[in-house]
Order: C-alpha cells, then sequence, then structure tokens
C-alpha cells in the first residue's frame, strides 16, 4: 500500500533541520571567534611582558652606558696628558715619574658596556617582533638595537688602539714598577708615586711615536663615548616610547 506524507509535516522538518544547521553554524563561528580572542588575548599579554622587559632592559643599559662615558671621559684627560709629557719630555725636569703615574690609567683595560639582549634576542629569534603592534614602538626598538651594534662595534676599534699602545710602552717603560695581569690587565701591585722608576729608553723619536700613539688612541675614545652617548640618548628614548604607547607609569 502507498504511503502519502502529509506536506505540513515535510516543511517542518525542512525548517528545524535549517534551523538546526544554522545552530551548528553558529555555534562553530562563535567557538572560532573566542579561541581567537583567547589567542588575542594572550598575545596581548605576552606582548606587554616583552615591553615591559624591553624597558628593564634599557634601563640596566643606560646605567652601565653612564658609567664608561664618565671613566672614557677622564681617560681621554690622561691620554692628553700623556701625550704632552711625550711631546715635551725632558729628563732634567724629572718626567719620568709623571709618565709612569699616567701611564697606567692610560692602559688600563676598561668595562666595556654589554647590552642586555635578553629581550631583544626572543623578539628576534621567536618572531616576536610580530606581537608589537604599535608601529612606533617596533620602530624603536629596531633602531635601539642597530645603534647598540655601532657601539659594540667601537669597542672593537677601541681594543684594537688600546693594545698597539701597550705595546709601545715595552720600548720605553720598565714593567715591573707596574706589572700587570695578562688576564686582567689591573695591576697586582699599585704603582707608587714616589718610587724611583726611570725610563728605559729616552730617544726622542721614541717618546714622539708614543705620544702620537696616544693622540690617536685618545681620538677612538673620544668617538667611542659618542656612541656611548648616542646609545644613551636611544635607550632613553625607547623608555619613554615604549611608556607612552602603552600606557606604562
Amino acid at each position: 500500500m502507498e504511503v502519502h506524507h502529509h506536506p505540513d509535516i515535510r516543511r517542518k522538518d525542512f525548517k528545524e533541520y535549517v534551523l538546526e544547521g544554522l545552530m551548528i553554524f553558529m555555534a562553530v563561528t562563535m567557538g572560532f571567534f573566542a579561541e581567537r580572542l583567547r589567542e588575542n588575548m594572550a598575545e596581548h599579554a605576552t606582548e606587554e611582558e616583552f615591553i615591559i622587559s624591553m624597558i628593564e632592559d634599557a634601563a640596566t643599559d643606560i646605567s652601565s652606558i653612564q658609567k664608561n662615558i664618565e671613566i672614557n671621559r677622564l681617560r681621554v684627560l690622561r691620554l692628553d696628558t700623556l701625550a704632552t709629557l711625550c711631546f715635551n719630555y725632558n729628563s732634567s725636569a724629572d718626567n719620568d715619574n709623571n709618565l709612569y703615574n699616567v701611564m697606567k690609567y692610560c692602559i688600563k683595560h676598561p668595562d666595556f658596556v654589554t647590552p642586555v639582549e635578553r629581550t631583544l634576542s626572543q623578539l628576534k629569534n621567536s618572531g616576536g617582533m610580530r606581537l608589537i603592534e604599535e608601529p612606533t614602538a617596533s620602530d624603536c626598538i629596531i633602531n635601539y638595537d642597530e645603534v647598540t651594534k655601532k657601539m659594540v662595534n667601537q669597542q672593537q676599534y677601541y681594543e684594537l688602539h688600546l693594545n698597539v699602545l701597550i705595546d709601545a710602552t715595552e720600548e720605553i717603560f720598565n714593567l715591573k714598577y707596574f706589572p700587570l695581569n695578562p688576564l686582567t690587565f689591573k695591576w697586582e701591585n699599585g704603582y707608587d708615586s714616589k718610587s724611583p722608576a726611570k725610563l728605559i729608553n729616552y730617544d726622542k723619536i721614541k717618546l714622539i711615536e708614543l705620544g702620537n700613539k696616544a693622540k690617536l688612541f685618545q681620538g677612538i675614545v673620544l668617538f667611542y663615548i659618542t656612541r656611548l652617548e648616542e646609545t644613551n640618548q636611544n635607550a632613553q628614548n625607547l623608555i619613554e616610547t615604549l611608556k607612552h604607547e602603552y600606557h606604562i607609569d
């Protein structure tokens, strides 16, 4: 026997089917948006962590940079004194003690600035830069990275010319009066300014050459100070920018 379905029943089943499909679609869509919202919130939290960490790193750099600026300004003055004493050396004026005294400061190895790169390394190596949504903040971070690289690069020239000056001392000075630790470049026994130390070479040409090396090194140190000041200013700008963009007190 043939069975006939009532038209109303078929229409009702179709409506329910459409409604059920629509509800499933909405549930999936809402789930997608909810998951994306959770991801955005997590990424935003990570972004803020990076920003706070970057501010802390820059503040640490500033402290180290400012200390080195003062140390190297003093070194510039001592190198100028060393060069002057060499160019105008007079054995009868008892300049030997003065030369020994100033030389020990001129060849002392500095504590270079080592930028704190814990946050920058994470941002660059893990693709974290994509999380920095504020273009101004991102540009400032990239610029600071470039400036610190220039500063570190200048430290290589600094060390090169420092070693040139150190090498020149062996022809003129008796190093027993301020023995250097070859690993730390620090004196194991401080030089006594009342010591009867005398130069081992009074050749005027050698003294002028030493003075020339002191002046060349002085120029390198001056430029290093410029790099330090540039990095210091960029670190301060970075902190101010990040605090402003992310409303951090």
